[in-house]
């Protein structure tokens, strides 16, 4: 029942999520299609203290692997800060697993803006990493934290 609630959450946001603009960071064994953040009205996204963030991204991958992992950075005045955020993708439902070569999917994860961040600009760095530790997708989108 549990996996039924968190797929139709999924669903819901899938179509109420803005796809915004991100620059592709080094996706090696995948290609992005869309980033989508949920929510964002406006570019950059703001994030607000207390609130969940959901990203999902349209992506094909171009190898297999049996694994996946997630790793987030805030990029705070070029110093990389890492985000908490659910790390194995196949066992928190982000994403279908075993990955297959060649086939289009959807990952999707949240991320919770804490109310002991501060206030202040940032780039995300998003990363989803095959088996090998090579990036299926990474991703940088700016946001904005506040209030």
């Amino acid at each position: 029942m549990l996996l039924k609630l968190i797929l139709v959450s999924a669903l819901i946001s899938l179509c109420l999520a803005k796809q915004v603009t991100f620059k592709d960071c080094g996706s090696v064994s995948g290609k992005i299609a869309a980033v989508n953040v949920d929510p964002c009205d406006v570019e950059p996204c703001v994030l607000h203290h207390g609130a969940n963030i959901t990203v999902g991204v349209n992506f094909t991958a171009l190898t297999n692997s049996a694994t996946a992992t997630t790793v987030v950075h805030g990029i705070i005045a070029g110093v990389p800060v890492p985000f908490p955020v659910p790390s194995d993708c196949c066992n928190n439902h982000n994403l279908k697993c075993p990955i297959v070569a060649n086939t289009t999917d959807y990952y999707h994860n949240f991320v919770f803006c804490s109310p002991s961040y501060p206030k202040l600009k940032l780039v995300a760095k998003w990363e989803v990493q095959d088996d090998k530790g090579k990036d299926i997708m990474c991703f940088e989108v700016p946001l904005v934290i506040q209030d």
